[in-house]
């Protein structure tokens, strides 16, 4: 037993290394069979198998199939046995893969003008082919049959098989025009038969063709499919007649105009230029050509038809053309704008590109400095509220405190899957509850429109358009409080769009980037911006957005009403929200006014209190005086010291209730009263300064224009009425009106004017108008000339005043009045003068020593 134990371990052992040594053969059997095919792989057989096999049915473009033809040249094109697989593969293209014949066709096109032995025999097998398929009548396949057709039609179009091949195949359909013959015929007609039919020399045998076509569709009975074939093989070849399109002739100047601005300008500097001194020459003072609207309508033209990047350049050349013509860019902002206006109020998908460069030419405009900023900041809001205007009643629904509180309808707490609405909650429906809107919003985009639907981006992509072409220039200054402004209503819009494509969204980021980096920018260039450094505020829902919005829209109608409130106080009483004296101001308008009607003064202070009763935004200090103004009684008497005092008390009353005020009078208002009279001298020294430096500039102006050697221009600046109205008589009382105190002329009342015209020869003429004394000219005239009294009275006293202190220079000693010494340094002294200052004792004691 231990024998046979032993020996079968060896047996097994031996069967063990024999197993071994088979596997290290087999081991040593695939490292061969590597070697092999990687040396295989090098050789040119497996480099052609490989580019007929799996590059060639891959070549779906025309540089692909030229990349295959270059290569098969370098590689593989001097082998005939080469050519020859190429020739079978390109006959043995699949059926199904017509997709591929076009580009097999331009391949063997392109090989034949090097090697004359790939195409001949590819022709070959196609026609052979082509009858052999029409021998059969049963089990045709008309796959088959259309792929050999359009194969041979390709090649008939790269001129590689000749046309009489062609010729023959469609003889051969139409001596049996029936069944698959006339899908075969309709497809060599469709994909060969218009390059026949322009070809000069197959143009007459092909029409011929063609006739017979036509003739046996009319004369057999064939099925509506067969008919539509031969109709739409027929107008490929032959397509219907049509009227010619008319091209519209243009003038020289307007042809000249659209090529110029159509054609030649990109944006370079230098073509720019040349644009713009090449409009300069045009004929704009010919009263027959109107060049102004022709060079504006091509510039609009120019933005929405030509390239979207000669937007920039049109600005460019508007701005070159301010100067000398300035009609331009009036023209073309109001034809943007107009532009801008009917896109909003009729959108059109068709249309949205023209609207995008309107918008860009509004910024570049902007940029050139040719518009406003307030332009700008209106169509941005435009944009965003047009179509969304609150109406009235739903302003009056929602003004209660429920309503208030409601925020969007679409906004709503989801429902878990597991939870069912109850059959009570479903039957009892609540009442539906008004959108709430703040009571100074004139629009909310909530408000449904049809002309901005919630899936509609057009405007968003307006907005993010003009803010990336013109937001660099509105984030400085005092325009950045703005900017901001608008951004919270621009976000509280978009709040209100349920989804926004992506292109849409990356555009809003990338101008919210743009407008914040340049907030830095102009950070680090000054510091002492206001707002410098800050950032534009995002908000993360929509209800902090049209809180901010509606924050803002409150202060900026109160401080509207405001403003409007103060204009109407200051139309009518001259300060609004006040009755009282400011300081000086108060006493130089009385002085000014003083000589008027106190009719109207008394007027005019009514009206300015009923303005500030009505405003509870006014200062307090005017309310108790107010309600005092409206209960007095207006019958007050034509004095000076009424005028005096009809900006700081009543206007109304008799002249014992004025007598009774000025007893109440107290030490404080005394001292009052002399710091306004010491400030109403000031406020007189300058206005008499002022007024001499005018006189100077207008004797100036006037000697200018008596210099002019050509008389037939108009002056630049008309006489003004004070020039020709004459000076108050003496004895007209200073309460009257000083229009009632004119001359009359003719058998009514009112002010003479002397009217200056240019008579014959470009003499001066002299004429007398009369305007009437109601009239607001003739009021203005009777003010201007009683200021020009005034001074000329404040004039006279000031001469007045200098004479008697220059009389008391020669009174007394000089030495004791330093500030007069200066005046009388310069001035030659006599002996009389010496004698007086001095006396004679210095001279009696010289004599006396030198005796």
């Amino acid at each position: 037993q231990e024998a046979v134990g032993t020996m079968s371990l060896e047996g097994t052992e031996e069967i063990q290394e024999g197993a071994s040594g088979e596997g290290d053969g087999f081991e040593g059997g695939d490292e061969e069979k590597e070697t092999t095919e990687k040396g295989a792989k090098d050789t040119p057989h497996y480099k052609l198998m490989v580019l007929l096999e799996e590059e060639l049915p891959e070549c779906h473009r025309r540089e692909t199939t030229d990349d295959l033809a270059e290569k098969f040249c370098v590689n593989h094109g001097s082998s005939k046995n080469s050519r020859k697989r190429l020739s079978r593969t390109l006959f043995l293209v699949p059926r199904t893969r017509l997709d591929l014949l076009p580009q097999y066709a331009r391949l063997a096109a392109t090989l034949d003008r090097v090697y004359k032995d790939i195409c001949p025999p590819l022709v070959g097998e196609l026609e052979k082919q082509f009858y052999g398929l029409a021998k059969f009548k049963k089990n045709q396949n008309l796959e088959a049959r259309l792929k050999n057709a359009r194969f041979l039609a390709e090649l008939t179009k790269f001129r590689v098989a000749p046309p009489i091949i062609a010729f023959r195949c469609m003889k051969t359909c139409l001596d049996d025009f029936a069944g698959y013959n006339i899908d075969v015929l309709c497809c060599l007609l469709e994909f060969c038969g218009r390059y026949l039919f322009r070809t000069k020399h197959t143009f007459s045998r092909l029409s011929n063709l063609l006739e017979t076509m036509m003739r046996l569709r009319k004369a057999r009975n064939l099925d509506p499919r067969s008919i539509a074939l031969i109709d739409s093989a027929f107008f490929m070849v032959k397509p219907p007649e049509r009227a010619k399109r008319q091209v519209k002739v243009l003038p020289p100047l307007e042809a000249y105009i659209k090529y110029v601005l159509m054609v030649k300008l990109v944006p370079e500097e230098a073509v720019v230029e040349l644009v713009t001194k090449q409009l300069l020459r045009l004929p704009w003072n010919s009263p027959t050509e109107i060049c102004g609207e022709l060079v504006a309508k091509y510039m609009v033209k120019a933005c929405y038809k030509g390239r979207y990047m000669a937007v920039g350049a049109v600005s460019q050349v508007a701005a070159g053309l301010r100067r000398s013509h300035p009609e331009i860019h009036v023209r073309l902002t109001d034809s943007v704008l107009e532009g801008l206006e009917r896109a909003l109020e009729e959108p059109a998908l068709r249309d949205q590109q023209r609207t995008v460069s309107l918008v860009r030419l509004l910024g570049e405009l902007y940029a050139s400095s040719l518009v406003s900023t307030s332009v700008v900041f209106d169509m941005l809001y435009h944009f965003v509220d047009f179509g969304h205007e609150v109406p009235e009643a739903l302003r009056q629904a929602s003004s209660g405190a429920a309503a208030l509180q409601t925020s969007l309808p679409t906004i709503s707490q989801p429902i878990k899957e597991d939870e069912e609405l109850e059959a009570d909650e479903t039957d009892g429906a609540a009442a539906i509850v008004p959108v709430g809107v703040s009571q100074y919003s004139k629009y909310d985009p909530r408000v449904p429109s049809l002309i901005d639907p919630p899936t509609s981006v057009l405007r968003i992509k307006l907005v993010c358009t003009l803010l990336d072409v013109s937001g660099q220039f509105l984030a400085i200054g005092s325009n950045l409080a703005k900017l901001q402004r608008f951004m919270t209503r621009f976000q509280r819009y978009l709040f209100t769009k349920p989804i926004l494509p992506a292109e849409i969204e990356f555009g809003i980021l990338d101008t919210f980037d743009s407008l914040e980096s340049r907030l830095k920018d102009q950070s680090k260039k000054d510091e002492r911006t206001p707002g410098a450094g800050k950032e534009f505020v995002r908000y993360s829902s929509w209800f902090d957005a049209h809180n901010a919005t509606t924050a803002a829209e409150e202060t900026e109608a109160l401080l509207l009403a405001r403003a409007k409130s103060k204009l109407i106080a200051k139309g009518g009483s001259g300060e609004p929200g006040t009755d009282e004296p400011d300081d000086g101001d108060s006493m130089s308008e009385m002085e000014e006014e003083e000589d008027y009607d106190a009719d109207v003064q008394s007027a005019c202070s009514s009206a300015g209190a009923d303005v500030v009763s009505a405003s509870d935004d006014s200062e307090s200090r005017s309310d108790g005086e107010s309600d005092s103004d409206d209960e007095d009684g207006s019958d007050t008497d034509d004095s000076e010291e009424l005028s005096d005092e009809y900006c700081s008390e009543s206007d109304s009353g008799t002249d014992d209730t004025h007598e009774t005020d000025v007893d109440d009078i107290d030490e404080e208002e005394m001292d009052e009263e002399a710091v306004q009279a010491a400030y109403t001298l000031q406020l007189e020294a300058e206005i008499f300064d002022r007024e001499v430096r005018k006189l100077t500039m207008e004797a100036l102006e006037k000697g200018k224009s008596a210099a002019r050697v050509n008389v037939s221009k108009t002056a630049d600046t008309m006489v003004h009425a004070s020039n020709v109205v004459a000076k108050r008589p003496d004895g007209v009382p200073g309460g009257e009106d000083p229009v009632a105190s004119r001359s009359l002329v003719g058998d009514g009342s009112g002010v003479s004017f002397k009217l200056l015209k240019r008579g014959h020869r470009g003499r001066v003429e002299v004429r007398d108008l009369v305007v009437p004394a109601e009239t607001n000219l003739a009021r203005q005239a009777g003010r201007h000339d009683d200021e020009a009294a005034r001074e000329r009275d404040l004039l006279k006293a000031r001469v007045l005043q200098y004479e008697a202190e220059s009389s008391e220079l020669y009174s007394g000693n000089v030495y004791m009045d330093q500030t007069k010494l200066q005046v009388i340094r310069n001035r030659p002294l006599s002996m009389e003068d010496i004698d007086r200052n001095f006396g004679t004792t210095g001279g009696g004691s010289s004599s006396g020593g030198g005796e």
